[in-house]
C-alpha cells in the first residue's frame, strides 16, 4: 500500500493542479458538446495530468536550485493554461474568443481556491497547530481537494448567476492580451511563491496577497462579462430600435402616398357610380369602396408621429381581421422624441398584434389603446386579447419561439423609455387578457 510520502510526494504534489483544471473544465462547461465527448473529456485529464506530473518530475529531479524550480513552476502553470484552452475547444462547440475568456476564469478560481486553501494551512503552521486538511498525507489530500473543489463550485455558481449569458463579444486579440496579463502574473506570482517564501511568516503573507490579487482577477472577470453582456445587449437594441424608426419614417410616405390615391379613386368610383346603373357593378363598386375606407383610415390624434404609428397598426389589424379601438390624446406625449414614440407605441403594438394573431377565433381578436393623464402623469394603457399560457419572469413575458434572437427587445426597450422618465411599465393577464401599462411623468427631464 502506497505510504504518505509516497503518495504527497509522487502524486499529490505532481498532478492535484492538474486535477483541479480539469474539474473546473466540466464546471465551465457549456450544454453544446462535441462528439465523442467522454472520450475527449478522458484524454484531457490524461494528458493534463501527465504534463503536470513530467514539469514537476523534472524540475525536482534536475534542479536543486530554488530559482530554477520556481521557473520550473511557472512552466507548470503556463502548461496547464494552454492545455486547458486547448481541450475547452476540443470538448465543446464555442468560439475562440469564449473559450480563451473562460481559460482565463478558470486559471483565476484555480490560483483562488489554491491560496485560499494555502493560506489556512500557513496560519495553522504560523500558530505551531497541524489540523487533519493541513497535513501532508493521504487523508489530509483528500480533505484538501473538498476544499478546493468546493471552493471551485462556489466560484463558478456565482459566476453563472451573475453572468447571464456567458458568451462574450469583444475582439479576440484583446481577450488575447488580457490573457498574457493574467497569465505572465500569474506565472511570476508562482516564481515568487517558491522563492521567496522561506519562513512561515512569509509564507503567511505572500499567500495573503496572492489570495486578495486572486479575487480581486475573479471580480474583474465578473465585471468584464457583465459589462460585455449590458454592451451586446445594448447595442442589440439599439439597431433593434433604429431599424424600426426607418421603417416607420417610410411607412409615414407610403401612407401620406396612399391616402391620396385612396381619395382619387373614391371621386373616380363616384363618377362612375353615376354613369353605371347594372346591380352587380354596383355591388362590386360597393365592395372596392369599402376596400378603400379600410386603407385610408388615417389616424389623427394631435401628434404626427403617432398618428403614423397608429394608422400603420391600424391598417395591418384590418387585413389580419383584429378589432383595433384606441382613445388617446397625442399631445400628452410631445415631450418624447420620435425614437421614443417608435420605440413606446411600434413594440407595443407589435406586441399585440403578435398575441391577437394567435387568437383562433377572428371574432376575439381584439386590441384596445387608451391614454390618460393623472396628475402630473401620463398613463398609456394597451390591452389584446390572447390564448394559452403566459409565463411572467421578472416582469416580462417569456417566449416560447425557437428564435430568440430580438425576444424581449420590445418590452425591455419600453422599460427603459419609461424608467428614463421616472415612470414604470407592468404587464398581466386576466381572463384572456394581456394587459400592459406604461406610466411616465413628462417633466421628468426638465
Amino acid at each position: 500500500m502506497i505510504s504518505d510520502n509516497q503518495w504527497i510526494q509522487l502524486v499529490d504534489h505532481r498532478i492535484s493542479s492538474a486535477v483541479i483544471f480539469f474539474y473546473l473544465l466540466v464546471l465551465l462547461g457549456v450544454p453544446k458538446k462535441k462528439k465523442l465527448f467522454l472520450l475527449r473529456l478522458a484524454g484531457s485529464l490524461l494528458v493534463m495530468c501527465a504534463t503536470s506530473f513530467l514539469i514537476r518530475y523534472g524540475t525536482e529531479r534536475l534542479f536543486s536550485d530554488v530559482r530554477v524550480q520556481g521557473i520550473g513552476y511557472m512552466a507548470q502553470i503556463l502548461s496547464l493554461y494552454l492545455l486547458y484552452l486547448i481541450s475547452y475547444q476540443a470538448c465543446y462547440r464555442v468560439q475562440a474568443v469564449d473559450s480563451t475568456f473562460t481559460s482565463i476564469l478558470a486559471l483565476s478560481i484555480f490560483k483562488m481556491a489554491w491560496n485560499g486553501f494555502k493560506m489556512g494551512s500557513s496560519v495553522m503552521l504560523l500558530n505551531h497547530r497541524n489540523a487533519a486538511w493541513s497535513r501532508y498525507s493521504i487523508l489530509g489530500s483528500l480533505i484538501s481537494y473538498v476544499i478546493y473543489f468546493a471552493i471551485c463550485f462556489v466560484c463558478t455558481y456565482v459566476y453563472k448567476r451573475v453572468v447571464k449569458n456567458a458568451k462574450l463579444h469583444s475582439p479576440l486579440r484583446l481577450v488575447w492580451a488580457l490573457g498574457a496579463i493574467f497569465v505572465l502574473s500569474h506565472m511570476l506570482l508562482e516564481y515568487c511563491g517558491h522563492v521567496f517564501t522561506g519562513s512561515s511568516e512569509a509564507l503567511f503573507i505572500y499567500y495573503l496577497c496572492a489570495l486578495l490579487y486572486t479575487i480581486i482577477n475573479y471580480a474583474a472577470l465578473v465585471m468584464i462579462a457583465v459589462l460585455d453582456s449590458f454592451r451586446h445587449e445594448n447595442r442589440n437594441m439599439h439597431d433593434f430600435i433604429s431599424n424600426k424608426m426607418r421603417y416607420y419614417e417610410m411607412s409615414r410616405e407610403g401612407i401620406v402616398s396612399l391616402q391620396t390615391k385612396c381619395h382619387d379613386l373614391k371621386h373616380q368610383i363616384a363618377a362612375i357610380r353615376d354613369q353605371a346603373g347594372k346591380a352587380s357593378f354596383e355591388k362590386y363598386l360597393d365592395e372596392l369602396e369599402d376596400s378603400i375606407d379600410e386603407y385610408n383610415t388615417v389616424v389623427e390624434c394631435g401628434h404626427p408621429t403617432i398618428d403614423v404609428v397608429l394608422t400603420e397598426k391600424n391598417i395591418l389589424c384590418s387585413s389580419m381581421k383584429i378589432k383595433f379601438s384606441y382613445m388617446i390624446d397625442g399631445s400628452k406625449f410631445s415631450f418624447l422624441t420620435d425614437r421614443e414614440i417608435y420605440s413606446l407605441f411600434g413594440n407595443a403594438l407589435d406586441n399585440a398584434m403578435e398575441g391577437t394573431s394567435k387568437v383562433q377565433d377572428p371574432a376575439n381578436r381584439m386590441i384596445s389603446l387608451k391614454s390618460n393623464a393623472r396628475g402630473d402623469l401620463v398613463v398609456l394603457q394597451i390591452e389584446n386579447t390572447c390564448e394559452g399560457y403566459l409565463n411572467i419572469v421578472d416582469g416580462l413575458p417569456q417566449t416560447t419561439k425557437e428564435n430568440k434572437a430580438h425576444h424581449g427587445f420590445g418590452l425591455r426597450s419600453i422599460q427603459r423609455l419609461t424608467e428614463k422618465h421616472d415612470g414604470s411599465m407592468s404587464v398581466r393577464v386576466e381572463n384572456g387578457i394581456f394587459k400592459l401599462s406604461v406610466i411616465m411623468r413628462p417633466d421628468a427631464d426638465t
